[in-house]
């Protein structure tokens, strides 16, 4: 609706649109990265990847919320973590 438009126009900048995409760039990165880390270290068959697969998840999921925090700092200027 007109509403909608009207408060996305006067509330929305593009500041907070492209630090989104900054954050889901940095986000995709660290999930391949650990995916593929762990993926090439993988050994011992099926029982391997299963472990390797949620070794991956979780490093991947604690180092999101972790850059996620920083990111967040940085980009909106927490008392002592950057601008």
């Amino acid at each position: 609706s007109q509403v909608f438009i009207t408060s996305i126009q006067t509330f929305l900048q593009w500041r907070d649109v492209t630090m989104g995409l900054t954050k889901t760039l940095v986000f995709g990165a660290i999930i391949a990265l650990v995916g593929c880390d762990r993926g090439l270290r993988t050994g011992g068959g099926a029982a391997g990847v299963g472990r390797s697969t949620t070794s991956a998840v979780v490093v991947a999921i604690v180092l999101v919320y972790v850059s996620d925090y920083f990111l967040s700092a940085m980009m909106f200027g927490q008392p002592g973590l950057g601008s």
